[in-house]
């Protein structure tokens, strides 16, 4: 085993004065820590400084506060800013083979480290970490499949970004913009059209020792209604007794549940290959059930995603959380074109949805590969 300070320098930033940090593009670009990850700064720094602590795209730094991320510096030069270091390796050191090594490591580190408010790495316990150097042969192999992986998981996150952005610029097309009308479509109140169904909140609402891993009916927590829909990774359940004690929130399929606290405006729509017959809405969510002889529910969901920026800014202030209340979106005025045109968009989406399943599959799988190689190699 080699401890990380005998393969390689850890350079760590200077501590750079933040009276003269300016949003100001002439003068020097300097590297903070929200910027590794990302790979571009909007930081600048109107003092003198050292050549020493200058950062080079494709350099590889460690953000050493909150998430440990390790990457490549992608944009111009900039300055390396306290908290974050530069890693330099030895000529007998593949840098790709530590940048991987470095990345299961510092996860490792991170879910390891308590914190009050935000983790710390430190300069000497990164200094202090442990691995097998194979060959330089051996670095290359391994360090040349790790990354042909890696590209093959960002090229399939980025195709299914552009999925999203195909079914908007087909909304759009079809529809016009919904902030503006642009098409001049008619239009109609969301409470004409659509029931807002509160969650059951009287006495009988469960109780946290009511709350099982397993039961009769699904009781939704926040983390189950995402942007991309429903996610039930980790499920909560209610007894058929408890249940049957609720009066309001229950899901019938057709239905769509949207996000109101916290984490607002996220929507799943209960359709018939959930693998769930009995779901009940928790607090912070609503159950929207349209009028099927005027909505088409896909064309319903995608109208509400993009009418979100809008409806944000009416989004109640003054609490400990963001909500959007029922009488807000009691206001909300939607776009209603001919049935017909909406099942054409309907049918659009079904399609790209196919080629968006076929896509998440591939991401899957060369995910679970790569964790594999990278527990293989690096324990």
């Amino acid at each position: 085993m080699t401890e990380l300070k005998e393969i390689c320098k850890v350079q760590c930033g200077f501590a750079f004065d933040s009276k003269k940090f300016t949003e100001d593009d002439s003068f020097s670009p300097l590297i903070r820590i929200r910027d590794v990850k990302r790979g571009f700064t909007q930081t600048y720094y109107t003092g003198e400084f050292s050549s020493e602590y200058i950062v080079h795209k494709g350099d590889l730094l460690v953000g050493m506060d909150g998430e440990f991320n390790i990457a490549r510096w992608n944009s111009e030069d900039a300055l390396l800013n306290q908290r974050v270091c530069r890693i330099i390796a030895n000529s007998n050191v593949n840098e790709e083979y530590l940048r991987f090594y470095l990345k299961r490591a510092l996860k490792l580190i991170e879910s390891k480290t308590s914190f009050v408010t935000v983790k710390h790495l430190s300069a000497k316990e990164l200094n202090g970490l442990k691995l097998n150097l194979p060959c330089m042969e051996d670095q290359q192999c391994i360090s040349k499949q790790l990354s042909i992986l890696e590209l093959v998981i960002r090229k399939n996150k980025k195709v299914l970004e552009l999925f999203d952005e195909l079914v908007k610029a087909r909304f759009v097309e079809m529809f016009g913009d919904p902030l503006i009308n642009s098409c001049q479509l008619p239009v109609q109140p969301m409470t004409d059209i659509c029931d807002i169904i509160d969650g059951d909140r009287g006495k009988n609402y469960p109780k946290s020792e009511e709350i099982l891993d397993d039961g009769y009916c699904l009781f939704l927590n926040a983390k189950n209604v995402t942007q991309k829909g429903f996610d039930f990774e980790s499920c909560n359940f209610i007894t058929r007794e408890k249940d049957d004690a609720l009066r309001n929130g229950k899901l019938s399929r057709g239905d769509v549940v949207l996000t109101t606290r916290g984490t607002v405006g996220n929507l799943a729509f209960y359709s018939k290959n959930v693998p769930y017959d009995n779901i009940r809405i928790n607090s912070g969510m609503v159950i929207l059930r349209m009028n099927r002889s005027i909505l088409n529910e896909i064309y319903f969901i995608e109208l509400f995603k993009m009418k979100l920026s809008d409806i944000k800014e009416k989004i109640a202030s003054g609490s400990a959380q963001p909500q959007l209340p029922i009488s807000t979106m009691n206001k909300i005025i939607l776009m209603i074109p001919p049935l017909e045109l909406q099942n054409q968009f309907a049918s659009f989406v079904k399609e790209i949805d196919k080629s968006r399943s076929r896509i998440q599959k591939s991401l899957e799988a060369s995910q679970e590969l790569f964790d594999c190689l990278m527990q293989e190699y690096f324990g």
